[in-house]
């Protein structure tokens, strides 16, 4: 059967929808919505038909062949966290994980919707084990559901976008390889740390691609069109309009790195013997020119662009759009990896 991934921005929203057949997963169909004018995060009852009647139509124009959908939550809807407890049978571990979500969880577990899987014993004590738990509001769950319905869709599963992340670009547990998914929205950056096939850490960093636009804006005096198109066009080449917009860019990226460093440091402390691998940068601010080289100059590690369609065949309609679509590739990440999750 085939599903759709829906992954939700502030202004716009993306959907790839993947099918399973005997040849293998093959890309079917692919888009982005935009408008500014609307927050597709709103959270006020009064946006929900709105947002709905912009779904409806988008399917409708794309001519989607299914309307199931898996739909992201966002970073800041979720709690999630990697807990440690002792090697337990699983009824003791349901007990245990309600405990755990008690003391960390800022909300009554009535309010939230609670699941957790195990993922495998710890590697530096070895009578623990690892236990992966996400919580998120029922409220916020209900709402999207609402949302998918009223836009005539069937909401086949609702997930993490930093679990989809790491679906589609993290490691697997066949193969570690310490994994580190940076990514660069429009109003913030989200660090997501792989091992083992499972996602072990993520880090929300209120920096992403229209603080980059403004700093330009206000630094070279420009107009905000004008602005976004340096940033698109010369990005972090120093070579580009005097190295202007690389000086502007630079510090902002400095802060990133930092917070890379941070979260690796963070991670092999309570992994001692899972070292980070390599980092692979996703969403649309990835795309800023040279932003890949000026990183890969400033870490330890493997700087990779992502390239989430690379192992998909593409519909005989996407075909002749594959060189597009691999370049835009990083901007429909999430969005592969929610469709994963069912195919």
């Amino acid at each position: 059967m085939p599903i759709v991934g829906l992954n939700f921005g502030r202004s716009t929203f993306r959907a790839v929808e993947l099918d399973k057949r005997k040849e293998g997963l093959i890309v079917s169909n692919i888009g982005t919505y935009e408008n500014p004018k609307i927050n597709f995060l709103s959270d006020k009852n009064e946006d929900m038909d709105s947002i709905a009647e912009h779904i409806a139509e988008f399917f409708k124009e794309m001519g989607f062949g299914t309307s199931h959908v898996v739909m992201g939550l966002d970073e800041s809807q979720v709690f999630m966290r990697v807990i440690k407890v002792p090697v337990m049978s699983d009824k003791e571990l349901k007990s245990a994980v309600r405990y755990e979500a008690e003391q960390y969880i800022p909300l009554p577990l009535d309010q939230i919707n609670l699941s957790y899987q195990r993922l495998d014993p710890d590697l530096t004590e070895k009578d623990k084990i690892n236990v992966q738990v996400v919580a998120a509001k029922k409220d916020v769950l209900e709402r999207y559901v609402a949302i998918a319905k009223k836009a005539k869709l069937v909401p086949y599963a609702i997930e993490p976008e930093t679990i989809a992340l790491g679906r589609v670009l993290g490691d697997s547990s066949a193969a570690p390889l310490g994994t580190i998914v940076m990514d660069m929205g429009f109003s913030g950056s989200i660090i997501v740390v792989t091992y083992g096939g499972a996602v072990r850490f993520t880090r929300t960093i209120p920096v992403g691609g229209d603080i980059i636009t403004k700093a330009i804006q206000q630094e070279l005096n420009l107009d905000i069109q004008q602005a976004e198109e340096y940033k698109k066009v010369y990005g972090m080449d120093p070579m580009q309009a005097e190295g202007k917009i690389f000086n502007v860019i630079r510090p902002v990226m400095d802060n990133l790195i930092l917070e890379i460093k941070r979260a690796t440091v963070f991670f092999t402390k309570h992994n001692s013997s899972a070292n980070i691998k390599r980092l692979i940068l996703t969403g649309g601010t990835a795309l800023m020119p040279e932003l890949l080289t000026y990183i890969a100059k400033n870490v330890d590690f493997e700087v990779q662009l992502a390239n989430p369609l690379a192992n998909f065949q593409l519909s005989p309609k996407l075909e002749p759009r594959r060189k597009d679509l691999s370049l835009d590739g990083p901007m429909y990440s999430t969005a592969v990896g929610l469709a994963l999750r069912e195919v």
